[in-house]
């Protein structure tokens, strides 16, 4: 129950009720505490050790099971990375955009624990790997990028989302040149709410038009002179934190990153999202060891999510919504989330008015009016379509952002009667068998991915695990015992014909998966943006309501009335 982060006092009381009340335990409260102390003891001085145990556990169960230590010049961990056989084989599938975010410290090392979250064909999280830094220096970010590639069989995402830390960034570039980077746009907006929270108040309509021309414009010249305009309209030319968003546009504004594929995201918020699930059991108080059995439970209960939403997928019929015959073949190839989407564009398309710019060939949609957002201001989009060549384009860029056709695409194909979804347009990676490559057996797995070395010591273990089952049923009596020592000499003989060795040995793979030195724990980190409460970013959900303003009556510039920047000027 303490693995479960439930409180000694809750401890207590939950044997007790086993037992028709705590009067009947034979021990008091403060010997729980006793003996929870005692364990946390027995950590001190070998956490890492223990961690490192459990992993090599881990790779005896899974084969493909990876991880990689850096050390100090004291031998004290420095950075550590695990991955599980799995996520590596689902890499292969879905590690086209992954998010990295490094502003959650749950250790009692303050360490921040770092994901490598990418997004399933059910629209899901799923895990490519975590790691525990204890620095944020560039040259941890190079060792952390350069042994995650390597883990996931030489393969880099095509495009990544992080914060705007400097030091990630220059680090992406080094191990990660041909991957678009991207930052993360919520990250963005924080800074800006925390600079401009005064001019918000302060100029009526700023704020929803800052953020108009950063989410609605659809072309780098819209964005430009969206920007110029809103920058003319509040006379916030010479705002020094504007300047900065705008120097850095191309790093975060959607409008550069819309023909890239990013399977929908723009900030981090999966991230965060994982977080905020692993909160509950962890905290800066918590061993390493402990931080990693619960990422475990977490890692073992996102693939059971997966599993539950394939067999849904598979049993569920999906009801048409539409006559549409473009949404009949979708049902049989998308999975259901991704089918739940695709429904929702089909009826926003009959939102949409056509008109006929150039003849079969270039078509405006124009949405007047939204039935749930007041206030709309009518939207224009182009779409290109070619009917015999089955090629359709729109000004949105919906499909190469998203990998779905956008509803202004959907509208125009039915204008034209172009009623079938085009081969072209079904992204593998958003279908119901889109992940059958990750879940071939190891042994598949081993022919087609990782070095010589890595294939034999996966094929190592992955006979080592069957023949411990065969071990057992041959003990269990004297003719099982002689039939299989004749099975294993009759074995060892056509073995030594294949590979022209006298003796078979495994000692080379068996000792290179034992820990070769004992690794220290680590110190106490001082990483940067390290803060003592709260340990992680937190949305605008989340965060302490500020202080009003008495001069200016603002809520969201950070100052009181002896800092007002209205009292100042």
């Amino acid at each position: 129950m303490h693995a479960q982060n439930i409180e000694t006092a809750k401890i207590h009381e939950l044997l007790g009720a086993r037992h028709g009340g705590t009067k009947n335990l034979k021990f008091k409260r403060k010997d729980v505490s006793n003996v929870i102390a005692s364990y946390n003891r027995e950590l001190v001085g070998m956490d890492v050790e223990t961690s490192l145990v459990y992993f090599q556990k881990k790779r005896e169960e899974d084969p493909e099971f990876f991880y990689d230590v850096e050390v100090d010049e004291d031998g004290r961990l420095k950075n550590i990375f695990w991955v599980d056989g799995r996520a590596r084989r689902a890499f292969q599938d879905f590690g086209d955009v992954v998010t990295f975010d490094t502003t959650y410290q749950t250790n009692k090392y303050s360490m921040p624990l770092a994901p490598f979250i990418g997004v399933n064909h059910h629209r899901m999280n799923i895990y490519f790997g975590f790691a525990m830094l204890r620095s944020e220096a560039t040259i941890s970010f190079v060792w952390l990028f350069q042994t995650w590639v390597k883990a996931m069989y030489g393969k880099e995402p095509k495009a990544i989302i992080t914060d705007q830390d400097p030091a990630m960034r220059i680090a992406i570039k080094e191990v990660l040149p041909n991957t678009v980077h991207r930052c993360c746009q919520w990250h963005v907006m924080r800074k800006a709410s925390e600079h401009l929270g005064a001019i918000y108040n302060m100029k009526e309509g700023f704020e929803d038009d800052l953020k108009w021309v950063i989410n609605r414009s659809y072309s780098v010249s819209e964005f430009e002179e969206g920007w110029r305009d809103m920058l003319q309209k509040h006379g916030l030319r010479k705002n020094r934190h504007l300047k900065n968003m705008y120097a850095s546009r191309s790093e975060w504004v959607p409008t550069y990153f819309r023909d890239i594929f990013f399977a929908n995201m723009s900030t981090s918020q999966r991230s965060e999202s994982a977080n905020s699930s692993l909160k509950i059991w962890i905290n800066n108080h918590s061993s390493m060891y402990k931080v990693v059995l619960h990422v475990e439970k977490r890692v073992e209960s996102i693939w059971a999510q997966e599993s539950d939403e394939d067999i849904a997928t598979m049993k569920v019929v999906p009801k048409l919504s539409s006559f549409y015959l473009i949404e009949k073949d979708a049902c049989e190839v998308y999975t259901k989330k991704v089918m739940s989407e695709f429904k929702k564009r089909i009826k926003r398309s009959q939102l949409g008015e056509v008109n006929e710019v150039e003849k079969n060939a270039l078509y405006e949609v124009t949405i007047k009016e939204h039935p749930t957002i007041t206030n709309w201001i009518p939207e224009t989009y182009m779409v290109k379509i070619d009917k015999l060549e089955e090629l359709v384009s729109c000004s949105c860029k919906g499909y190469e952002f998203e990998g779905l056709l956008c509803s202004h695409s959907i509208k125009v194909m039915h204008h034209v009667k172009m009623f079938h979804l085009p081969n072209r347009y079904i992204m593998k990676r958003w279908c119901k068998d889109a992940n059958a490559r990750s879940k071939r057996s190891n042994i598949e797995r081993s022919m087609e991915f990782g070095s010589t070395k890595e294939q034999e010591t996966i094929r190592y273990a992955t006979l080592k695990l069957e023949v411990e089952s065969l071990l057992k049923m041959a003990s269990r009596s004297s003719d099982a015992f002689s039939q299989f020592q004749e099975i294993l000499n009759a074995a060892k003989r056509q073995l030594q014909e294949v590979s022209g060795e006298q003796e078979i040995t495994c000692e080379t793979n068996a000792s290179a998966m034992t820990p070769s030195q004992v690794i220290l724990d680590p110190p106490i980190s001082q990483c940067k943006g390290k803060r003592k409460k709260p340990s992680r970013f937190k949305p605008p959900s989340e965060a302490k309501k500020p202080r009003k303003c008495g001069i200016c009556g603002s809520k969201k510039g950070g100052h009181n009335a002896r800092t007002c920047p209205v009292q100042i000027n």
